[in-house]
């Protein structure tokens, strides 16, 4: 996070891309936009399926991953907050 701020402080645009299970992580690293890739139903990992908290506050919220959604999630991201 540390990094992410610093960079955001310096006038650049961050992307960060990192699983967080729990509303506390979520609430910690205090992102400006939330993406929810809601696309599968377990992850590989046990440990963190029987932690994981269903979001809910997100800005935008993915279903279904296609050849397509990246595009129009860009646009969306690009006219309200650029």
């Amino acid at each position: 996070k540390a990094f992410a701020d610093f960079e955001k402080r310096h006038g650049r645009f961050v992307i960060c891309d990192f699983v967080c299970p729990t509303k506390s992580t979520r609430e910690n690293f205090d992102a400006d936009i939330t993406i929810w890739m809601d696309t599968i139903t377990e992850g590989r990992f046990e440990d963190t399926n029987k932690i994981f908290q269903v979001p809910t506050n997100v800005t935008f919220h993915i279903t279904e991953w296609n050849d397509k959604n990246h595009i129009n999630l860009a646009h969306d991201i690009k006219e309200k907050y650029v």
